[in-house]
């Protein structure tokens, strides 16, 4: 496989993906946009990368020619070995899945996942958001560490709260979380696999007791109402579904959200205006400010692999059957041609929607709840500090090393 012009071949792993890979994601956008690049998973013989707008789309809505499914395409295989023990785990995860189970399960949780609940949990999150930043006040040293005080916790907890983590196991989860995206941004290499299949086996392990509990004895948490409620024909889901899709819940819920509020913090202070006129906006004006920093934020800068069901095109390269191909989210939503002077923060922006939360029948379902949670983050921090800035210089600012969800490890300010 050739490449159309003299253009590297787009690595994955390259680590100026992580704390600004906008100027790589514009070389290849503007010179090769459906780029044939190396692989993130060994057995691959390469992955079709896509940088434009259009292209992403077109993947993202297309169900039917591009499944999410290795095996609709005969590729069962394409699984890390050492990923293998809990495959049957992710395979039921929703963003693996293709009709018609995709369609039933995702039916059953809609029900779960209503805006009527998720909007009755705007309390408890402002609750836990103030309580989070009277927690860093009383220390009387003027400093916050955005990540650590406010942007760990705060999803931790509603996620605890929805799911029913213990308190005393938050720290858990959150090394189980880092260690499965690790796994899967890095699914060619065989300790990072065994790290991240321990630690879906321990998150399984984990919801299969709290499963056990809310059939016997239902609650009004979210993991009780994936437990109870029932698909279009009464058909409620199984206990195996229910843990698998608690485990997904379990990282997405928690890792998108707490880097989604770092990092928007970093370019609002970068943006340094935007900061200023966040603080004055309430309702729907507030509400836009939240979408115009997904956009600019989008925690998951990359989706798990497409597979072609049948030859097809995509921005003029031919696209084989059984090839995977990948959404670069955070490529699109910096597309200039449908997001004019796209590196800008604009709260007034409007016309093409972000994919920050994907498109087609795999948006995100539990894309309400992380709005949820970075409208309470990020207005009680604009609102309660207007004179927050940066302890250090944002080059110093240490990153996780993930590129499918890059990350600040903290963001030290002084308020």
């Amino acid at each position: 496989m050739t490449t159309a012009i003299d253009l590297p071949a787009f690595n994955p792993a390259d680590p100026r993906l992580l704390g600004d890979p906008y100027p790589v994601y514009a070389q290849y956008r503007d010179a090769e946009p459906v780029h044939w690049g190396i692989p993130s998973m060994r057995d691959l013989e390469g992955s079709w990368y896509l940088f434009r707008y259009e292209e992403n789309t077109t993947l993202l809505s297309d169900s039917e020619t591009f499944a999410n499914d290795p095996a609709s395409v005969g590729r069962e295989g394409m699984v890390p070995q050492s990923f293998r023990p809990v495959a049957h785990v992710f395979q039921r995860w929703l963003g693996g899945m293709d009709a018609p189970d995709h369609r039933r399960l995702r039916a059953v949780l809609a029900k779960a996942f209503t805006p009527r609940r998720i909007a009755a949990l705007r309390p408890r999150v402002e609750s836990i958001t103030a309580s989070l930043l009277d927690d860093a006040l009383a220390r009387a040293d003027g400093k916050l560490d955005v990540v650590g005080d406010l942007s760990f916790p705060l999803p931790m907890a509603v996620v605890g709260d929805a799911l029913g983590v213990h308190k005393e196991d938050w720290s858990k989860f959150q090394g189980w979380a880092s260690d499965i995206t690790i796994a899967v941004d890095r699914a060619g290499d065989p300790e990072a696999g065994a790290g991240g299949a321990a630690a879906i086996q321990g998150m399984v392990d984990y919801f299969a007791e709290l499963v056990m509990q809310r059939r016997s004895k239902p609650t009004d948490d979210l993991l009780g109402a994936m437990v109870t409620e029932a698909d279009d024909e009464g058909r409620p889901l199984n206990e195996f579904d229910a843990i698998a899709i608690a485990t997904e819940f379990g990282v997405a819920g928690h890792e998108t959200a707490a880097n989604g509020i770092a990092k928007a913090v970093l370019g609002l202070m970068d943006q340094r205006d935007r900061w200023t006129e966040l603080g004055s906006l309430t309702g729907e004006r507030l509400d836009a400010a939240i979408e115009e920093l997904l956009r600019w934020t989008c925690p998951v800068q990359r989706q798990r692999w497409r597979w072609a069901v049948s030859d097809t095109q995509l921005g003029g390269r031919g696209i084989e059957r059984g090839q995977s191909v990948v959404s670069i989210l955070g490529a699109a939503n910096r597309d200039p041609n449908h997001f004019p002077d796209p590196d800008r923060i604009d709260f007034t922006r409007s016309g093409s929607r972000h994919l920050t939360f994907g498109l087609g029948n795999h948006f995100c379902i539990g894309s309400r709840l992380a709005r949820l949670e970075m409208r309470s983050a990020l207005g009680a921090l604009a609102t309660r500090f207007p004179n927050l800035r940066l302890a250090v210089d944002p080059r110093e600012v240490p990153w996780n090393h993930n590129s499918l969800m890059p990350g600040p490890e903290s963001v030290q300010v002084v308020l």
